[in-house]
This record gives C-alpha cells, structure tokens and sequence, in this order.
C-alpha cells in the first residue's frame, strides 16, 4: 500500500510531538527498574557520624520515611530509599542505608543534616532530584528551556509558511505572478531573453 507523502505541517507536527518524549525517555527509563543487572550487588557505603551529646531524636517515623523518598538507592533499581526497602526484597542497600538514617536520627541528627552526610559520601547520585543551584540549576531547568525554544521556532515557522501559503493564494487569485530572478552572466541571460522571446522555441 502506497501512502501519501506528509505535508511539511503535519511532518513538523509529529515533530513536534515526539520531542516531550525524548526528553522524557531518560525519566523513563530511570524509572523502570532493570531486569539484567544484579540488584542485590554491594553498592553500600556506611554513613554513621558520631552521635551529638545528649543526642534526642528529631524526626518521627513519618518524617523518616519523607526524608528517605528523598533519596535515592544506589543500586540499579532507580527508587527511592523508602520505595525500595518496603518493595524490593532483593535490594540489601536500601535497608542498609535506612539503618544509617535511623542511627542518625537517634544521634540528634536533622533531615538536612542527614542528607549533608549521605552527600559528602555518595555525592549527588543519592538525591533524587539534584540540588537546585550552581551547574545543577542549569540542567534542572535545560530541558524546558530547550522545549520551549523548539516549540517556538516551530511555531515561527509555521506561521511564515502560513503567511506565504495565504500569500501564494492570492497571486492566484488575482492572477499576479511573482518574478522570477534569474542569475547568470549578461551573455546566458541575453541567451534566455531571445529564448523566452522567440515563439519557434
């Protein structure tokens, strides 16, 4: 089966559409753990500050489990701490890490500092969304900025091939031809004239 040729709006419209989608692919596929790769492999490193003097807990349970979708499982299976420890049985790292956060909160240890001492070893990997300043503001806010660019080049150009379609129509209609430039040396353009002007041809 033959099928029509797509017209240049409905080929930048598909475009269009499909440009969401690669920009959320790498979410995407963030999001779905993989079956191939080894989730109970040791990717645990201890995180256990000294506890404060007269150390009193300041996080409840609920606080905890906020502080702990937050973060980010370092093994393969992209959840989050809480997500991951109540869900996958296979993970060791999750708990492991949630005992870490645990001994920190008896320590006398706030949420922000919790998270302070689980960057300072995994680095940024361990946040689920990446702190909103410096180069990661830039990344943060990267994939809008160039959503919003490509809609509006695609909406410029389609409105000029509007206005030249509306413009064409027009011509027609009134039976007005644009002129034509035509380039070449003064001897190939005396040839076309005398060409152009002879009828036998």
């Amino acid at each position: 089966m033959i099928h029509a040729p797509l017209s240049r709006r409905a080929l930048l419209a598909r475009a269009a559409a499909a440009v969401p989608l690669l920009m959320a692919a790498p979410a995407l596929l963030r999001a779905q753990p993989s079956s191939t790769v080894n989730m109970a492999g040791d990717f645990y490193i201890p995180v256990r500050p000294r506890p404060k003097p007269d150390a009193s807990p300041l996080l409840d349970e609920e606080q905890v489990n906020t502080l702990e979708r937050t973060l980010a499982c370092p093994c393969p299976c992209t959840l989050d701490i809480y997500t991951c420890r109540t869900t996958d049985v296979t993970c060791t790292n999750s708990p492991a890490i949630h005992r870490d956060v645990v001994l920190m909160v008896n320590g006398g240890y706030a949420a922000d500092e919790i998270v302070a001492e689980l960057t300072n070893v995994y680095g940024e990997r361990i946040l689920m969304a990446p702190t909103k300043s410096g180069f990661n503001l830039v990344a943060w806010f990267l994939p809008f900025v160039a959503i919003g660019t490509g809609g509006l080049a695609i909406a410029t150009l389609l409105r000029t091939w509007r206005r030249n379609a509306i413009e064409a129509a027009a011509m027609r209609a009134d039976g007005t031809v644009r002129p034509i430039r035509a380039h070449g040396t003064d001897e190939e353009l005396a040839r076309l004239d005398a060409a152009l002007r002879d009828d036998s041809r």
